[in-house]
Formats: C-alpha cells, structure tokens, sequence
C-alpha cells in the first residue's frame, strides 16, 4: 500500500519536482518466471479524494496526461491527515470499475513521465 506522502517524497527524490513531468500508470504483468514486465500505460487525467475511504482516486483516461505540477499544487495544501490516505489506481474494464494498488513508482526523463506501478488483474 503506497500512500499519499510516499508518493509526494518520491517525486520529489526521483525527478527532484520536476514540473514538465506528466502522470502516468503502467501495468506490470508476473510471467511464470517471476519476472515483472510492461503490460500496458495509460495518462492519469484526474484525482478525487474520498474522505469516507481515507483513499485519493487516481483515474486513467484518453486525455492529457495530469502534470506534476498540478499533482503538486493538489495535495501540497491536504491536511497532515489525510497524507496518510492511500493512493489506488482507478479504471474501467468491460464497463466494471478497477481499484488498483500501487505497488512502485519510477520514471523516464527522456520521456518527461512519472509511473505508478500496479498489477495486471488475472485475465485482462
């Protein structure tokens, strides 16, 4: 489980708050083998925190990917509490919702993107 503030600390150690950075979510799928490999990538196009769950809601889309610096400005303000939310990946698979864990986080400067890692559900 990765929550709000490891993600800011990340970004902010990884690519040191680099704005022209953008969000994006990379699915890993596990070969028999054990090994981790890319499966798929999409742009992160939105954010909504649910205080009932104690969870921030990352939502994949066809858009613009959301920047580093808006991410930022977002949840720089948050109370202290609410830092400690955990952070899913949300997105839609044959019309039903997907509520991903994030497992890692990384990076590519030669591609200006910051990635949140999950696992690929069985079967997609």
């Amino acid at each position: 489980m990765k929550v709000i503030i490891d993600l800011i600390e990340d970004i902010r150690e990884a690519i040191e708050n680099e704005t022209s950075f953008s969000l994006v979510a990379m699915a890993l799928k596990e070969h028999d083998s054990g090994e981790l490999i890319p499966s798929w990538e999409s742009p992160i196009c939105s954010m909504k925190i649910d205080e009932e769950t104690k969870r921030l809601f990352l939502f994949l889309g066809k858009g613009e990917a959301l920047g580093i610096e808006s991410f930022l400005e977002s949840v720089d303000t948050l109370p202290n509490k609410t830092m400690m939310h955990e952070v899913l990946l949300s997105y839609s698979k044959e019309a039903k919702r997907i509520d991903s864990s994030l497992i890692g986080f990384g990076e590519s400067f030669e591609e200006k993107k910051y990635f949140l890692f999950i696992l690929e559900e069985q079967g997609e």
